[in-house]
């Protein structure tokens, strides 16, 4: 049968692999090894590290299609009762 034959197969199947990376990625333990090595790196080197992973945008971004950068380009605006909770903690965040 051609691979799109049933699509519903393929579905079925990238649905089964998405579900098992939501379960390895979504516990506890992951999130403790994933943290491990920043629990004892300075401010510094979490800033550099950081720095290194912002580095990498333009290269993912150059990975999407044409047409997923252009959303990515022009998101949708915020709504204005988001708008209003955000500049609102902004306002108490410069009076503490």
């Amino acid at each position: 049968m051609p691979r799109n034959a049933n699509p519903g197969a393929d579905l079925a199947t990238e649905n089964q692999r998405l579900a098992a990376q939501v379960q390895a990625l979504s516990g506890d333990d992951y999130i403790r090894r994933e943290a491990a090595p920043w629990c004892d790196a300075t401010p510094e080197e979490r800033v550099a590290a950081t720095w290194r992973l912002c580095a990498l945008v333009p290269w993912f971004r150059s990975l999407w299609p044409e047409d997923v950068r252009q959303r990515a380009d022009q998101p949708e605006p915020l709504p204005a009762d988001s708008l209003a909770l955000l500049e609102r903690l902004k306002q108490a965040g410069r009076r503490e």
